[in-house]
């Protein structure tokens, strides 16, 4: 694990880099450098925030970012007929989720930064992943990430007594974007 983060975090650096050389076009490559090791890395910062194992998207889809906040009492019914799936990172408060159709899994952000932390080359992930249930409610709380798959019945809603706030990342496989073509005229 801890091999991975700075392999993405050096895919993150080259990332942006191209961002910036591609708008720019008066920025100049110069002779490369090699990578020596982590103090080349001065400067970012990498915080594993969730897992999400074993997610099956069903080919291409749409991904969309949104940030939802709940009221106290907010929320709403999953729609079977609904297939946009959707990984929950929760910034603050409490939401009770459930579904119906089987066990989801929350990745509990205290536990993950405390495995992560400890110093080890294989930390201890076991109190990292929880999984709740089908059909029983469970909770997300600030720093906890979880995934409920589309088409699927249950509910989500903030039972508690402060406003909750999440960011979404939505997958959409009806490809929102692939009928906008025959929706633009033509001239």
């Amino acid at each position: 694990m801890r091999r991975i983060l700075p392999m993405l975090a050096l895919v993150v650096i080259v990332a942006l880099s191209a961002s910036v050389l591609a708008l720019s076009p008066s920025v100049h490559a110069q002779d490369g450098t090699p990578i020596a090791d982590d103090a080349s890395m001065e400067g970012l910062s990498f915080t594993l925030l969730g897992i999400a194992p074993g997610v099956t998207l069903p080919g291409t889809v749409d991904l969309q970012v949104a940030r939802a906040e709940f009221a106290p009492g907010a929320g709403f019914p999953f729609d079977a007929s609904d297939p946009v799936g959707v990984l929950v990172i929760m910034e603050s408060g409490t939401l009770t989720m459930r579904v119906d159709e089987q066990p989801w899994f929350v990745s509990r952000g205290g536990a993950l930064q405390q495995a992560m932390s400890s110093g080890e080359m294989e930390p201890d992930m076991s109190g990292v992943m929880e999984e709740v249930p089908a059909g029983t409610e469970g909770t997300v709380e600030a720093g906890d990430v979880a995934h409920v798959p589309g088409n699927l019945t249950g509910e989500v809603r903030n039972m508690g007594d402060e406003s909750a706030t999440a960011l979404l990342v939505l997958m959409d496989p009806g490809m929102m974007g692939a009928g906008m073509a025959e929706a633009t005229p033509a001239s």
